[in-house]
């Protein structure tokens, strides 16, 4: 039979802690022996070295056997039913004899093997009423205790009772697993470790893997020489490696060995500590000579950790309650103030209120550009760069941190006012955002030795090895804020709905503000331009008159002593005036348009077209010109603008009539349900009126057909006299009545013009 060592030599040799394989040592401790059983055959594949002087027997006589060959078939049978109703978690032990002795038997599965550790039996057990004495006395340390501190300390001293170790300790996690004696009890004679700290490489990433699986470990003698277990070496799949992760007889790594005996510590004892799921912390215990505690004793002070670990929850809700009632009275305060008329959340006293609801020490809003804070952080100057560089930190519209120099350089500049930060991003893409900060928090810890020298390197054989001494060193630690709570974050979560409907309505408050001065300068304007309409009624009408009547005075009496090139300027001058004339009649026709408040009745277009044909009679006369026009419907509007409309748009087509040919001016009318195109404010769906005015004469550019309505633009300066504003007219008299106006047209293929009239 060809028979395998399974220590694992690459464990006594480790380079890196990180990478020790710790579950996996290939030995045991020797206070008890180890059996693995196939689970299918029920045969022995794995065995301890010692098997041998417990069964009399060598290896070959073991190995490859099954079980029925060592046990008595009635504690086999009732064994087997035993195990299959406990497999989950076997918490009592079962009794197995072996040549007249009794041994406790724990047993577990680990891949397709049955573990089996067995100790000598101990008469100590737990019955009922220990169990009802433990819960009593545990009961009465949750009632007296204030806290969860003053319990762990409770905790410590009767696990040290039950125990009997020289040193009890309540060990607890940070976030990054450094350690710290949060309670402890002791023997009067050994200094003290409440409080101190030991770095996170004290118990590596694996270990506390292990921790969360085997929540108890046990080493009775620190100097016990490594028991090596045995396999078969044949193809079968289970003999390279046995994971012992759940054994509470696997060796202990050689690195933890030395670090205990660096500290004097001879027997240990360690009990996790579990929170959600996670290493809260362990229950650890030291004792200074060797000291094997039997099992029974183990499960009662591993009954300890179970209360313990029930009660930190209890315990941190509590807390948490506490916090949150005095949360919520302040959001209570916050929410009466919002109710006051001239509240705004970016004044001083709301910032103050927003500061105290997080505890925090400032706090800034960032609206549209501007910072709004207290008066305990910095100016401006240094607080833009820091939140523009926020911007770019969000999670899911969350940033935080309780050292903000980790993340962000020049925090240098800020760290006095500003070392935490939790801050809220105040709408998607927006930029703004509100940031609770906190001031730096100058402190000691005081470390078990010094951290950076925990593991030590041997230069020689590369080999590690811990730190040798564990004296107080003391760690000034800066640039760092407390840590911010959970009820903090909820807090914040729940008011940054209110601080951007807060900041929503204060820019809607702005907003009116503006709304309202605009509204005051273009009352003013429109006063100025009714002055301006009564100065061009009265102020410069005459003197055009008058400048048009002298003119004709003169040229009348003293026309014969008159030069012919005097005669033509005074023309010119008459002519001027009356273009001057002309267009303060188009204006002050433009402004009483805009201002019109004439109720809209209705009109009847094709009356209205026929007063309009019999005052044009004569222009179209001179140029041979006729209107065709078909039944036109009854619109709303005012009677004297729609006529003006008609002279505008028909006097142009006559104007703007080719010089070879007979202008032909078209009317038509049809029914629509919306304009095919329009950008117009009033181009609503619905019924209108089209009432299409064409002609045959130059037209004009197409890309112009928006500017004709504009005020003084003229397309013909030079050749057609105007003032260029009839067609603005037009187009405001259009939009009074609820319609608009569209031209098309080509140069020297006539023009149209589209009315819609709201049917």
């Amino acid at each position: 039979m060809n028979i395998k060592n399974l220590v694992n030599t690459e464990s006594l040799t480790i380079t890196n802690c990180e990478n020790e394989p710790i579950n996996i040592p290939g030995s045991i401790q020797p206070h008890g022996f180890l059996l693995g059983v196939a689970k299918d055959t029920l045969k022995i594949i794995y065995c301890s070295e010692n098997c041998c002087e417990y069964f009399e027997l060598s290896l070959t006589e073991i190995l490859d056997k099954p079980l029925s060959d060592f046990f008595l078939k009635e504690e086999l049978a009732n064994f087997n039913t035993y195990f299959d109703e406990n497999e989950e978690e076997i918490i009592r032990p079962y009794i197995f004899s072996i040549k007249g002795k009794e041994y406790d038997t724990s047993a577990h599965v680990s891949n397709n093997c049955i573990i089996l550790e067995f100790e000598p039996f101990s008469q100590v057990s737990l019955d009922f009423h220990d169990v009802y004495i433990q819960t009593k006395r545990f009961s009465y340390y949750t009632e007296r205790a204030d806290n969860l501190k003053m319990l762990c300390r409770d905790i410590a001293k009767e696990t040290k009772s039950i125990t009997g170790y020289d040193r009890v300790m309540i060990y607890r996690f940070d976030e990054d697993y450094n350690g710290e004696v949060y309670a402890e009890s002791k023997n009067d004679n050994l200094e003290p470790f409440l409080g101190l700290h030991y770095p996170h490489t004290d118990i590596p990433a694996q270990a506390r893997a292990l921790y969360l699986s085997n929540k108890l470990r046990i080493l009775s003698d620190v100097n016990y020489k490594v028991v090596p277990l045995y396999g078969l070496n044949d193809s079968h799949a289970q003999t390279n490696t046995l994971d012992l992760s759940l054994a509470s007889l696997r060796s202990f790594s050689p690195i933890h060995i030395k670090y205990l005996q660096n500290m004097g510590v001879e027997a240990t004892l360690a009990i996790s500590l579990i929170h959600k799921g996670k290493l809260w912390g362990l229950i650890v215990g030291h004792h200074y000579t060797t000291r094997r505690i039997p099992y029974f004793t183990r499960l009662a002070a591993h009954l300890q950790a179970v209360f313990l670990s029930s009660q930190i929850d209890v315990r941190q809700i509590a807390d948490e309650f506490e916090y949150a009632k005095d949360s919520d009275k302040k959001i209570d305060k916050l929410q009466d103030a919002l109710s006051e008329v001239n509240f705004d959340i970016t004044e001083n006293k709301s910032l103050v209120l927003l500061r105290g609801l997080l505890n925090a020490d400032g706090v800034i809003i960032y609206n549209n550009g501007i910072i709004h804070s207290d008066d305990s952080l910095p100016n401006e100057e240094l607080l833009y760069p820091f939140l523009n560089w926020l911007q770019t930190k969000y999670v899911n519209g969350i940033y935080e941190s309780s050292e903000l120099i980790k993340d962000y350089q020049d925090a240098k500049f800020l760290v006095k006012e500003i070392a935490g930060v939790y801050s809220l991003s105040l709408g998607e893409n927006s930029g703004n955002c509100i940031v609770w900060t906190l001031k730096e928090i100058e402190k000691t810890v005081n470390w078990a030795g010094n951290p950076n020298k925990a593991i030590l390197k041997n230069e020689e054989t590369s080999v590690l090895n811990p730190r040798n001494s564990f004296a107080m060193w003391t760690q000034s630690v800066k640039n760092q804020s407390r840590q911010w709570k959970q009820t903090d974050k909820n807090v914040a979560s729940k008011i940054c709905s209110i601080i951007q409907r807060q900041l929503h309505l204060r820019e809607l408050k702005e907003e009116g503000v503006r709304y309202q001065n605009l509204n005051e300068k273009l009352q003013k304007t429109n006063d100025e331009l009714s002055n301006m309409n009564w100065i061009s009624t009265h102020d410069l009408k005459e003197p055009l008159r008058k400048i048009q009547i002298y003119a004709s005075i003169i040229l009348e009496k003293d026309s014969s002593e008159i030069p012919e090139s005097v005669k033509k300027n005074i023309f010119r001058m008459q002519a001027s005036a009356g273009r001057m004339q002309m267009l303060i009649e188009d204006l002050l026709s433009y402004t009483e348009v805009i201002n019109s408040k004439e109720k809209l009745n209705e009109v009847d277009l094709n009356q209205i077209l026929e007063e309009v044909k019999g005052e044009l009679q004569e222009n179209l006369d001179e140029k041979n010109g006729q209107i065709l026009v078909k039944y036109l419907p009854i619109v709303q509007g005012v009677s004297f603008q729609i006529r003006q409309l008609f002279i505008n748009l028909i006097s142009n087509s006559i104007k703007f009539a080719k010089a070879d040919e007979k202008p032909i001016i078209r009317i038509d009318y049809t029914k629509t349900i919306r304009p095919v195109v329009s950008n117009e404010k009033n181009s609503t769906k619905g019924f209108y009126h089209c009432i299409t005015i064409s002609d045959n004469g130059i037209g004009f550019n197409a890309a112009y057909k928006e500017d004709i309505f504009r005020v003084f633009h003229r397309l013909n300066t030079q050749e057609y006299k105007g003032s260029g504003v009839g067609l603005a007219i037009c187009k405001k008299i259009i939009e009074s009545c609820g319609g608009f106006i569209e031209a098309h047209s080509e140069e020297m293929k006539g023009a149209i013009f589209s009315l819609y009239f709201p049917k």
